[in-house]
């Protein structure tokens, strides 16, 4: 697919992304899901004013790679390569029982870097860091049910082929809406690993030809799957909307 970075009129509605002058068209609530691996962990100690009040502004860094598959912004060439993961313990003071994730693109350095933030609760957090001190965690993995899109052919891969999962682009054609999802599992162990262990999930069955792209058929599965996908995304914006809420 030959994608480039100009400007591009891009339709979103009902969980499918269309954009301008491109033939793949994307869709959203893939039952593959996205997995991060990440080593070279380091923990940054500190305490930032905000409000007046002194918080806690400890986090983990590292660089992560996405496990089969590659991570790409919709309309343009290439994917990232290094993703910088900063893992974030929730506040004390939050009630929110799930671990969530967010990616998207920042300006560092005068260049648009690909990123992963990782909001962890105050326990499993701390155990992490307490493991990372011992030498027992230096490589971490997880897997997140997210709202990244990725190409309705591609749907129905199997778990063992690479999958490509896009962010989609934003108004001005070159920025990309950032992404949120829940962390389903997240591990760490005290060495690299040839590989991430395969999940234990079933393949899904291979979707029936498909008639016209214009027409853009449903059946019941389909219009099941949006309903829980919808229901997904609402809680999504829920929970982001409770750490906005506990850090003001």
């Amino acid at each position: 697919m030959n994608e480039s970075s100009a400007l591009r009129s891009v339709s979103l509605g009902d969980g499918r992304m269309a954009i301008e002058g491109l033939s793949a068209r994307y869709i959203q609530g893939s039952a593959r899901r996205f997995r991060l691996k990440a080593a070279e962990l380091r923990l940054i100690g500190g305490f930032e004013s905000r409000d007046g009040r002194l918080e806690d502004a400890q986090r983990i860094l590292a660089e992560a790679h996405v496990a089969d598959g590659a991570l790409r912004r919709a309309g343009f060439d290439g994917e990232a390569e290094a993703i910088g993961l900063t893992l974030r313990p929730l506040s004390a003071s939050s009630e929110q029982p799930r671990l969530l994730l967010m990616l998207g693109y920042r300006e560092e350095g005068g260049s648009e870097m690909p990123f992963a933030d990782a909001f962890l609760a105050p326990s499993v957090f701390e155990a992490l860091k307490a493991d990372m001190l011992r030498g027992l965690a230096q490589e971490v993995s997880l897997s997140a049910t997210t709202s990244l899109w990725v190409r309705e052919e591609d749907r129905d891969l199997p778990d063992a082929s690479p999958l490509g999962w896009y962010l989609a682009p934003g108004s001005d054609g070159k920025a990309v809406v950032p992404a949120r999802g829940f962390i389903d599992s997240i591990e760490w162990m005290p060495q690299a690993r040839p590989e991430l262990l395969a999940e234990t999930m079933p393949v899904p069955h291979a979707a029936a030809d498909h008639e016209a792209d214009e027409d853009w058929p449903e059946s019941s599965a389909e219009q099941l799957r949006k309903i829980n996908w919808s229901f997904k995304l609402l809680l999504l914006l829920l929970a982001f909307m409770m750490i906005i809420i506990a850090v003001k």
